[in-house]
């Protein structure tokens, strides 16, 4: 548990270090429309043009406007089996996007990456979903609750090779009564 804290200390500090959070709440409060830190005045009506809500909403539009095309091609000569696995992927592609509402999915990660630079989807697989038959389902992470650690990885792309990336956190808040709720046992130490 303490080697978990003091992982998740290292990658908030760093976030806060680098003034991460704050671009991002200003991200946010530009996309609301809130471009002034200041109120207005009788003397001075401080009137915004939303074109950051706007600009996003047709970003959003023009990436999500079709849904993909999925293809299984069957390459080279293959027996009737293989034909029927090929079919059955292709069946399981559509599937999922369409049953899974990946669309809905898609829309949630652009927003993230059109207001926040980046955007981060978690897959796991579900065995509660699809009538206990389970589903892979991908969720959306807020870019203030994630995290690698070391924090100071050169290239992105190596937070998938355990050799340089020892973790990669995602953390999010919990009210205390949640928590003493899930844990009645430690209820007291809760705090």
């Amino acid at each position: 548990g303490k080697a978990v804290f003091t992982v998740l200390g290292a990658v908030i500090a760093d976030k806060e270090a680098q003034g991460i959070h704050k671009k991002f709440r200003n991200n946010y409060k530009l996309r609301r429309g809130k471009h002034w830190n200041t109120s207005s005045t009788p003397q001075l009506t401080l009137a915004t043009a939303n074109l950051t809500f706007t600009h996003v909403e047709r970003t959003k539009n023009e990436l999500t406007d079709n849904n993909p095309t999925f293809n299984v091609a069957n390459i080279g000569m293959i027996d009737e089996s293989q034909k029927e696995i090929c079919t059955d992927l292709q069946r399981a592609t559509e599937h999922w996007w369409i049953d899974q509402e990946q669309q809905d999915v898609l829309e949630s990660s652009v927003l993230n990456g059109e207001q926040y630079g980046i955007c981060i989807e978690k897959s796991l697989f579900n065995a509660e979903l699809e009538y206990g038959l389970g589903e892979v389902e991908t969720e959306i992470v807020d870019p203030f609750y994630f995290g690698w650690y070391p924090t100071k990885l050169k290239d992105p792309k190596d937070i998938n090779n355990p050799g340089k990336c020892e973790a990669v956190v995602h953390f999010f808040p919990k009210s205390v009564r949640t928590l003493r709720a899930k844990y009645p046992a430690l209820a007291k130490k809760i705090k």
